[in-house]
């Protein structure tokens, strides 16, 4: 069938009565996967749906079309590659995804004269589009609710992994081998969930705000918030700890005996070295999540926390042009649909069905024989309008401020603030530090900067639980310093004075260093 046709087997263009009637009818979204050029549209979705893992604003022409080449070149010949590109319009195919509404797209702002030269389109995958295409490549992927509750998932993964380290330090493999397929379900599901929230957030970045992405965009805000909240943070460095000391013990055999405890006694070894291979590569997943200040988990705890500054700016937006009216959408609708009508007595009676006959009255100018009433639009003489009215026409404000208000000294009062208090950080830093590897009772008395930090330090330090041999250590909520106490003697105690009085706890041995 041509790319021009009808890819849905409408027969010369009926209507289904059963659609009008208010039942679901057809969908476009699956339309690519049917056309005659379809191995060209899922290359094209398959490109955009896996740069939603690294990016939030989608691809640009150019990249799309790079990106199609170096596609072909890793799958193809080059000769292969060369022969495909040479007769194939990306630009057709990209319109034709957008009126399928598999993708969205809109156009970068110009900010120098170079831009407009160039071409700003930029393309991202709609919501529907991504799934639909993520269950067609791998239909065993779980749904949104098959997933089940992932609120303690951190917490969860952290505890089977100290099960499974003892196991397998204890040699009970099949002890093991239960740990960890429970942690790779908390894994998965956690992947999935992650998934699911990078690509609305993709959607959603696109383009200009409106009021269903900015719901979007609060529902995924508050998903993480409720589902995992803090545990990222709290429980990504004892999970990263754990990985780093397992992964030397973990080697070929060790995998194979795991596998082996799980299977039957006389399962072929060629089926337990596929399973094996398999867990290796699940282990090197979960620390690609979890180890490293660039680990997946951070990285979107970071993206989500960056999400909330476009969220606020474009709810003002939103808010800020509440009272403004316009009718400039159902114009440019009308505007269409005379441009597109067959000829032009059909388009004069569109016309006169949205007009209709009114007075000239309605034109809000000062036309001539605008008072007498019985005279049509049709028959009134031309009325003048001007720049002004081309220019303000399409709006009326209601309620606007006369005056914007001046919040520039605020401002500035809240940016010395935040270096004052930065400045205040920075130096009860360098003060604990100089202070470390001592013990408390030895300490002089602390101001009030050291005292919250010395305070957030051993809150971090409290919620890693305790340790071994008599010491704790922790690595702060923001990643930057690792906090050791070792315990004192039984009854030794550290009298400490701070500004609000005198602070009594044990006689820690503190030592802080950089992370």
């Amino acid at each position: 069938m041509a790319e021009g046709g009808d890819e849905f087997g409408s027969v010369d263009g009926a209507v289904d009565s059963w659609a009008l009637a208010g039942l679901p009818g057809r969908a476009t979204v699956p339309a690519y996967l049917v056309s005659a050029y379809a191995a060209q549209y899922r290359v094209i979705v398959d490109i955009l749906l896996a740069e939603q893992d690294n990016s939030l604003t989608g691809l640009s022409y150019d990249e799309i079309e790079a990106a199609v080449s170096s596609y072909l070149a890793r799958v193809l010949t080059p000769e292969a590659a060369d022969g495909l590109t040479t007769d194939w319009s990306l630009e057709e195919r990209l319109k034709r995804l957008e009126q399928w509404e598999v993708v969205t797209r809109w156009q970068e702002a110009a900010r120098t004269g170079e831009d407009f030269l160039r071409r700003r389109d930029r393309y991202q995958l709609t919501p529907a589009a991504a799934r639909l295409h993520s269950f067609w490549t791998d239909p065993e992927l779980l749904d949104d609710a098959s997933d089940g509750d992932l609120t303690l998932a951190p917490r969860a993964i952290h505890d089977r992994l100290v099960g499974f380290a003892d196991a397998i330090r204890e040699q009970r493999y099949v002890d093991a081998a239960g740990e960890f397929q429970q942690v790779t379900t908390l894994h998965h599901a956690m992947a999935n969930s992650a998934r699911r929230w990078q690509r609305g957030l993709a959607h959603a970045l696109s383009g200009g705000p409106d009021e269903a992405k900015q719901d979007l965009l609060w529902r995924t805000l508050q998903a993480y918030v409720a589902m995992w909240g803090e545990q990222v943070d709290v429980n990504s460095p004892r999970i990263a700890a754990l990985i780093e000391d397992l992964t030397p013990r973990l080697e070929v055999p060790i995998w194979r005996a795991c596998v082996r405890a799980s299977l039957a006694d006389d399962a072929p070894d060629e089926l337990v070295a596929e399973h094996g291979e398999r867990w290796a590569h699940t282990w090197d997943a979960l620390g690609s999540w979890f180890v490293g200040p660039y680990a997946q988990a951070r990285r979107l705890r970071r993206q989500l926390r960056d999400l909330v500054a476009p969220w606020a700016r474009n709810m003002y937006i939103l808010m800020d042009s509440a009272g403004v009216i316009t009718r400039r959408p159902e114009l440019l609708k009308l505007a269409a649909a005379i441009e597109q009508a067959e000829s032009d007595d059909d388009a004069w009676r569109i016309w006169d069905t949205a007009a209709g006959m009114f007075s000239t009255r309605h034109l809000l100018l000062p036309a001539e024989y605008a008072d007498d009433s019985s005279l049509s639009w049709s028959d009134a003489p031309p009325a003048p309008v001007t720049a002004r009215f081309r220019h303000q026409g399409p709006r009326a404000a209601v309620g606007r401020r006369a005056k914007t208000p001046d919040y520039s000294l605020g401002k500035t009062a809240a940016r010395r603030g935040r270096l004052e208090a930065l400045a205040a950080r920075r130096e009860a830093e360098a003060s604990l530090r100089r202070r470390s590897g001592t013990a408390m009772a030895t300490w002089d008395a602390l101001s009030r900067p050291e005292l919250d930090l010395l305070l957030e330090f051993l809150g971090a330090v409290r919620r890693a639980g305790t340790g071994q041999d008599g010491i704790r250590a922790a690595v702060t909520a923001d990643g930057r310093w690792r906090v050791t106490l070792t315990a004192p003697r039984a009854g030794d105690t550290a009298v400490l004075q701070t500004p609000d009085g005198t602070l009594v706890l044990s006689n820690w041995t503190f030592e802080v260093a950089a992370q």
